[in-house]
């Protein structure tokens, strides 16, 4: 895969409803931008106790696929109103998840060389309902 991305900073927030429980996990990352044909690519490291999670975020027109590798493992598309299954793995085992995709929207800003990437969708684990998840992703151009 190519570095000549260019560098962007970014912020990563999951907000996870499940019933009555709420959940919102954040993180900052350095990482990088580029774009190859038609699609847009995010990559970064997200540094977790256990070790570093290596993602690349592949934007496409009708979707989106999430790549993670490193101490977690995960391959997932997202496209809207389709049920899409993937797997996740980690130091727990694998497991099979599967995705109902309720809403993508992804927006560049060209002036102010930033964008947001919005992930809204209905997760399975192993065949068990775990809730909604939103994912917003905001990333812009570091000097």
């Amino acid at each position: 895969m190519s570095q000549d991305g260019t560098p962007i900073t970014l912020k990563f927030v999951t907000e996870i409803k499940d019933g009555p429980r709420k959940e919102n996990v954040a993180f900052d990352a350095n990482g990088l931008y580029y774009i190859k044909g038609n699609n847009t690519y995010l990559q970064f490291d997200e540094k977790q106790e256990a070790g570093k999670v290596k993602t690349v975020i592949k934007i496409s027109e009708k979707e989106v696929l999430i790549l993670r590798s490193g101490i977690v493992k995960m391959r997932q598309v997202y496209r809207k109103n389709e049920t899409i299954s993937g797997s996740f793995q980690n130091q727990l085992g694998t497991f099979d998840l599967t995705t109902k995709t309720n809403n993508i929207e992804y927006k560049w800003y060209k002036n102010s060389r930033k964008g947001t990437l919005f992930l809204a969708y209905e997760l399975s684990l192993q065949g068990e309902k775990s809730g909604l998840h939103k994912i917003t992703i905001t990333f812009k151009e570091r000097n």
